[in-house]
């Protein structure tokens, strides 16, 4: 046979296979018998089949997008063999000739299906351990990040801790000073002339304490990274009436986000005001 009249031949028997990918044969409606009839004009004359042209034809069929499927493959060349066999067993035996190549076809197509039925079954086994081992990897670096957050934390915190003592040390040493400065402004007021220079140290003294107490407070919030401020009413602070994009100015900020140290000094400064005013008159006799 002519190599082009084997290629032709060779071309058709491949195409008849995607057929019988496609759907099951109806055994009532006998759907295998034009099926066989081809394969005896394929097999009709010396021709044989490539077992290396079935390697592609398979590797097709098991891909995933189209519309073939091995089941149905291997279940019309069942179909087709008991056909054939039954026919064999009798006298007539009408698809003689079709026959042993069908039987040597059936055994080549079923070898390449079941080796690529293992060696999707191996890929895919592959696939689910590489996808493990992504998970674990990914799994793995999580864990190397939070440790590793863990540490900077561990390392930094007995920094804040020291810092955070060494701020409250500095308290108790501002409090402790305040009150021994009180405490002579206090005793010394007997010996002073006007009384309001005492008030005035006193009030000054006590206003330089505070902010310095609330500086290392505030100092703290930071390093220990909580809120000391009071909670806005509008978003962002902004000034109530006066539409979302206005902002207050400085000192109504500190009002509104720090009301104790702004009325605090507020008030201090009111009685520095009123005590030094007093002093004046006092100073020029008006008062007695």
């Amino acid at each position: 046979m002519f190599p082009e009249e084997t290629r032709i031949r060779q071309k058709k028997l491949s195409d008849l296979i995607y057929e019988l990918s496609e759907k099951i044969l109806d055994k009532e409606k006998q759907e295998y018998l034009p099926v066989i009839d081809v394969l005896e004009m394929i097999y009709e004359g010396e021709f044989k089949h490539s077992y290396s042209d079935l390697f592609p034809v398979i590797l097709k069929i098991f891909e995933a997008n189209n519309n073939y499927d091995k089941e149905y493959l291997t279940a019309n060349l069942e179909i087709i063999r008991n056909e054939l066999e039954t026919d064999y067993s009798k006298a007539g035996k009408k698809y003689e000739t079709v026959y042993k190549p069908f039987i040597k076809l059936c055994d080549h197509l079923n070898l390449q299906i079941g080796e690529m039925s293992v060696f999707s079954r191996t890929e895919d086994k592959v696939n689910d351990a590489k996808a493990l081992v992504t998970e674990v990897n990914n799994n793995l670096k999580n864990a190397t990040t939070t440790l590793e957050r863990a540490n900077e934390k561990a390392k930094s915190l007995q920094t804040e801790l020291i810092t955070v003592l060494s701020i409250f040390a500095a308290i108790v040493i501002a409090f402790s000073g305040g009150f021994t400065f009180l405490g002579g402004v206090m005793t010394s007021i007997k010996d002073v002339a006007y009384f309001e220079s005492v008030v005035l140290s006193a009030v000054i003294c006590g206003l330089v304490i505070f902010n310095t107490i609330f500086l290392m407070m505030y100092l703290v919030s930071k390093i220990t990274e909580r809120n000391i401020y009071a909670r806005c009413l509008t978003k962002d602070c902004s000034c109530e009436g006066e539409g979302a994009k206005c902002k207050c100015n400085g000192i109504n900020r500190i009002r509104k986000r720090l009301p104790y140290v702004f009325y605090y000094n507020v008030f201090s400064v009111i009685i520095i005001v009123i005590d030094m005013f007093i002093w004046f008159l006092d100073i020029k006799d008006i008062i007695i």
